[in-house]
């Protein structure tokens, strides 16, 4: 086994899944490593015997990755003179502003380098460009993955190229369109005479001699027509044409021969081929005032015809109806469900509605930590949704202590037995957290049991707010159909995992005050509980 050159420093195990991502880096770069878990609060020592014995260990670079511990990136690198580098996690409430802010701002003497956020791609890559310095055998390695990381950007390149041709290619967005200007022989006061053609180099390509003779103004207007931009008018009129010192007698400016300001004559403007269908309107760039001239009549717009203007717009409205319906993956429990429970994740932390099985029902579930997210789901539940009904579900205690204010000694008991599972429990919470959700003292959580919602919650790694899918005076829903015919278009997506085990909720126990209090019985019993809190229960009746 090859000596282990990168130390990783995890400050808790939501950490780790964070950091998968970077060790697979450094895996396929074919680059050993250790890591530890430490915590600057809770292992202080256990944190600094890893530091100061690193070097000895053969490593060469410390990677130290956390979120609500952000100090051990700085409490490292000051008893140690290994490189260290820091990846704030996204683990807290503040999304990771917190622990990027506390890794930057390190005090004089402890120079740490900190990539962004929950990027332990990037620490991993910069960790193999600080070892190619002494082992010369992976610079190989870097320059295999900037030449990956280039096919990939030319690939990406060439895709946007073929699927937007009217906005990335220069021949369709700049306006190349206008023939070479011709002298109006009305201003020309005939003293000069024309250059011979024999004299004038010929030009290369007809772009290249309109170029010369007539730069023209870039930018043409673009408007939007079926998701796609299309050229409403590409052709701009020329740079305005410079005063020139002799006249005709009338004021009007005599151009020169050469002059590169020129006006073209409009019969000379060649229009453009449609694009999309047909062009919303054909427009002939509008004459320059001339002082004494008249100004011709507009040419008339021409419109397309009535049907090709329902059919775009039939287009349009089913286009729309397709991006409004809500999306259903059913999970097989095989590599595919990887890809479905990304796609999920990204709906959340983008703000968006999923739902998935909760243990008893299936629940709506949105971003706690957004603001706009709570909103969302306040709309698609409808009038009906107060905010005592809503509940939070973490995936383990980490998460839990960043919410509450404290847990009684009696209730870790209760949480060590009844949790993952359906029982919700209230707590006094930390003063300004998850104010969209909760605009009390107190908040509601839960640790679900189901291993999807579980799945997600690790994922997404930072609490979800939850409410059932039942709908008015209809039955919680405990099959994905249900939730479906209830909220469809509404919700972006539903995770199909099966029936869920009952209709019935989750159990509500008060721990604010003592005796705890059950505000609802549902799926855990309050004999359950009775038998772990006994007298520090509240009797019923």
């Amino acid at each position: 086994m090859s000596k282990p050159l990168v130390g990783i420093v995890l400050g808790s195990r939501a950490d780790f899944n964070i950091m998968r991502r970077g060790l697979e880096s450094l895996r396929v770069m074919g680059v050993p490593y250790i890591f530890e878990m430490a915590s600057s609060h809770r292992t202080p020592e256990r944190l600094l015997k890893f530091a100061q014995g690193a070097q000895e260990m053969g490593l060469e670079v410390l990677i130290c990755a956390a979120g609500g511990s952000a100090q051990i990136a700085g409490m490292i690198a000051s008893v140690t003179i290994l490189p260290v580098i820091a990846v704030p996690i996204d683990s807290t409430p503040l999304r990771g502003e917190d622990a990027l802010l506390s890794m930057v701002q390190q005090p004089p003497g402890t120079p740490v380098a900190t990539v962004g956020i929950n990027n332990g791609e990037n620490a991993a890559l910069l960790a193999t460009q600080i070892l190619s310095i002494k082992f010369p055998n992976y610079r190989t390695v870097l320059t295999h993955n900037r030449q990956q990381v280039a096919l990939k950007v030319e690939s990406a390149h060439k895709d946007l190229m073929a699927e937007y041709p009217d906005l990335v290619d220069p021949k369709k967005t700049a306006p190349y369109y206008l023939k070479p200007a011709a002298i109006d022989d009305d201003t020309d006061s005939g003293d000069e005479a024309e250059e011979p053609k024999e004299n004038k180099a010929p030009a290369e390509s007809e772009n290249e001699t309109h170029d010369e003779l007539n730069p023209i103004r870039p930018g043409a207007s673009l408007e939007f027509r079926g998701g796609k931009a299309t050229p409403r008018s590409l052709i701009s009129t020329p740079l305005p044409q410079e005063p020139e010192r002799t006249s005709n007698g009338d004021g009007v400016p005599k151009p020169d021969s050469g002059d590169a300001f020129a006006l073209p004559a409009l019969s000379d403007i060649t229009p453009l081929p449609s694009i999309f269908g047909s062009l919303t309107e054909s427009i002939t760039p509008a004459p320059v005032m001339r002082p004494g001239i008249q100004t011709p009549t507009p040419t008339p717009v021409s419109r397309r015809s009535t049907s090709a203007e329902q059919e775009e717009e039939n287009l349009l409205a089913q286009l729309e109806r397709v991006l409004k319906e809500t999306k259903v993956f059913t999970l097989e429990h095989n590599e595919a469900d990887e890809d479905v429970l990304s796609h999920a994740m990204m709906v959340l932390l983008e703000g968006g509605v999923v739902a998935f099985p909760t243990d008893t029902v299936y629940g709506l579930a949105a971003d706690a930590t957004n603001a706009a997210a709570v909103r969302n789901l306040y709309e698609v539940k409808g009038q009906e949704a107060q905010r005592k009904s809503l509940s939070v579900l973490v995936h383990n205690a980490d998460m839990l202590n960043l919410l509450v204010k404290e847990v009684p000694a009696a209730v870790e008991n209760v949480m060590d037995k009844l949790w993952p599972g359906a029982l919700t429990i209230l707590f006094y919470k930390q003063p300004a957290v998850l104010a969209d959700v909760s605009d009390v003292p107190s908040i509601a959580i839960r640790i679900p049991r189901d291993p999807v919602a579980l799945k997600i919650l690790e994922m997404v790694n930072r609490p979800l707010v939850v409410i059932n899918a039942a709908y008015q005076d209809a039955p919680a829903a405990t099959e994905a159909h249900a939730v479906l015919d209830r909220f469809d278009g509404k919700i972006d997506c539903i995770l199909d995992a099966g029936p869920c085990t009952g209709a019935q909720t989750s159990t509500v126990l008060s721990v604010l005050a003592e005796p705890f209090e059950i505000l609802r019985e549902g799926a855990v019993t309050a004999e359950d509980i009775q038998s772990i809190l006994g007298d520090k229960l509240k009797k019923k009746g």
